[in-house]
């Protein structure tokens, strides 16, 4: 039921993102001809008006199709006027944006309710251990449930956070920790493994904290969701230059060949993220499905063509150049765009079948 939901959620965020181009295309008075959530051969639509609204088959994404934005579509004498090359600048680039800010409003509304009634675990909060992996570091050194990190190398750390940046700084290396016990403190020596973690190597030691879940008021939960956008989106365009880095498909490739193992934070397919949050908590799946507009959000507005950020990009162009761009000679750039991006599921997908990514945490 969890991953359907997650499915559900997913088709209103694609329908809201067609929406918010629709909607401000209509404004400005552009001609619309198509409504459709989804790709492919139609399951059900209907016309009103000029447009026609519908369903098809393969829920990989939605379409709003604007009068004059296909470079080989004719268009009739009467509609030359309402289509998009006809409008201000500024207004289609209200049009292409809006898409993207449907993801980011869906992500700061949902975060701040998320904020005032769920909360969120504070690394601030706790450096007490909730759960030892079985065969890890961690277990090896033992570790125990109810041990509280006190020192990493020496270092006093004063929250969770401060452990895990000084835990991931040592893959591979033998960390001494100093951990309270109801007998005292205590030390215990670990070498830790060294996992991937986009692109990166860093330490893992095989420990989940039990982490205090806090609330805020609603002045400080809109807040700290307008902060958290801009700070997730950048995020998300470090991660996505390092999900299409060589380092990146060379890793993908090795967890296909059962070289390296899967991790939390390499790519994934639709059917990996899908059943990522079906094995997750209602909580988890809310705050992953806010994290999905945020990426969704940011890669749509990259400049590369056919993505609405690539349309931005040539009205950009144009302005500054004056003079139209022929889109039809952007075609090749647009299908090395699309292979890429095919590549990437493929890949992801063959991940998720071969090696499925593990449960979010609890």
């Amino acid at each position: 039921m969890k991953a359907l939901l997650f499915v559900f959620l997913i088709l209103v965020a694609i329908g809201l993102h067609e929406f918010g181009h629709f909607i401000t295309a209509k404004k400005f008075g552009m001609k619309v001809d198509r409504f459709f959530i989804g790709f492919g051969p139609p399951i059900w639509s209907v016309k009103r008006g000029e447009t026609e609204y519908g369903l098809a088959w393969i829920p990989a994404g939605g379409y709003v199709r604007i009068a004059g934005m296909n470079p080989f579509e004719e268009v009739p004498e009467e509609d030359r006027g309402r289509i998009f090359k006809a409008k201000k600048a500024w207004q289609r680039a209200i049009v292409l944006v809006a898409g993207s800010t449907m993801h980011f409003i869906i992500a700061f509304v949902m975060l701040a309710a998320m904020l005032m009634t769920a909360g969120v675990p504070d690394g601030d909060a706790t450096r007490t251990i909730h759960e030892v992996e079985p065969e890890t570091p961690a277990a090896a050194a033992g570790f125990e449930p109810g041990d509280t990190i006190v020192a990493v190398e020496g270092t006093r750390v004063q929250t969770w956070d401060e452990a895990r940046e000084i835990i991931r700084s040592k893959p591979g290396e033998t960390v001494e920790f100093t951990v309270a016990r109801d007998d005292g403190e205590t030390t215990l020596r670990a070498t830790l493994q060294s996992s991937n973690s986009r692109g990166e190597q860093v330490g893992f030691l095989g420990v989940a904290p039990d982490l205090e879940t806090v609330t805020r008021p609603p002045a400080t939960a809109v807040v700290e969701s307008a902060k958290f956008i801009p700070y997730a989106s950048w995020e998300s365009l470090k991660a996505l230059g390092k999900i299409v880095s060589p380092s990146s498909f060379a890793h993908m490739f090795d967890v296909l060949r059962g070289k390296e193992q899967r991790t939390l934070e390499d790519p994934a397919s639709i059917v990996g993220v899908t059943r990522a949050a079906g094995q997750s908590d209602m909580i988890n799946l809310l705050y992953l499905f806010i994290g999905f507009n945020i990426f969704i959000g940011v890669a749509n507005l990259l400049p590369l063509p056919p993505l609405d950020g690539g349309h931005l990009a040539v009205l950009a162009y144009e302005k500054i150049r004056k003079r139209e761009v022929d889109m039809r000679k952007l075609i090749p750039v647009s299908a090395t765009v699309i292979a890429l991006f095919v590549g990437l599921f493929v890949l992801s997908l063959a991940m998720d079948i071969v090696a499925p990514l593990p449960a979010l945490p609890n």
